[in-house]
């Protein structure tokens, strides 16, 4: 069974009070943490029945599995299909939004769509945040249409740009400071394209190792210094 809310303990007292039991006794795993379309947070939790609690009842765990995010992608569909069903998706979800804004295709080895006009302006708050949930509903609502996963990027007024020299630097000055303290820089939770470019940027340095920790749709990367 599953609940959802804005934060975790939102999500645990929604099961509680739906099954009229304290919340401190219920054994759960968040299977989503994401932003939400204007910004904000959803987290969803999946209670664990008895015969999956390891240690509990003496029944055999079920394997692990990685968390959802950080499993190996199936690989993204790219052909004319698929960029209509982005289009068309997108656009119904700006109309509904409100939002007058241009949509246009830019050439490249991703399914990038470049979003123009004055409107363009709120998704563009909070660091991006309306930008990186519109993002990834169009692309949840536009796999399902299509039966095949697509994964579809949004940038407007140069914020990808923006954003990736951001990251890059953010990147190389933890980077620095763990290999100046020797001990590992935590950065804050970010999306799994925020995390590529973190680990992209440190890719080739031979003094620093990064990892992405933690459940769901936002993780943290660690930027350890490399055993000598």
């Amino acid at each position: 069974m599953r609940y959802e809310g804005k934060t975790e303990a939102d999500a645990v007292e929604a099961a509680a009070q739906a099954l009229g039991v304290p919340a401190a006794g219920l054994k759960y795993r968040v299977v989503r943490d994401e932003k939400s379309f204007w910004g904000g947070r959803v987290v969803e939790i999946e209670l664990e029945s008895p015969e999956t609690r390891a240690g509990e009842s003496g029944s055999r765990p079920e394997p692990s599995r990685p968390p959802a995010a950080e499993r190996p992608a199936q690989p993204a569909v790219m052909d004319e299909e698929a960029f209509t069903a982005v289009e068309t998706t997108l656009t119904e979800l700006l109309s509904a939004a409100g939002f007058f804004v241009e949509i246009r295709r830019r050439p490249g080895d991703e399914m990038l769509f470049e979003l123009i006009g004055d409107d363009v302006e709120p998704l563009l708050a909070s660091g991006g945040e309306g930008l990186a949930g519109l993002e990834v509903l169009t692309g949840r609502i536009a796999s399902k249409l299509l039966g095949s996963p697509v994964y579809p990027r949004l940038d407007a007024e140069g914020f990808r740009a923006h954003q990736r020299e951001s990251l890059e630097e953010l990147a190389l000055r933890s980077a620095e400071e763990a290999k100046r303290t020797r001990r590992q820089q935590l950065l804050p939770p970010l999306s799994p394209a925020e995390r590529r470019l973190i680990h992209l940027a440190l890719a080739e340095d031979p003094d620093v190792e990064t990892e992405s920790e933690g459940e769901g749709f936002l993780k943290r990367v660690a930027v350890r210094p490399k055993a000598s």
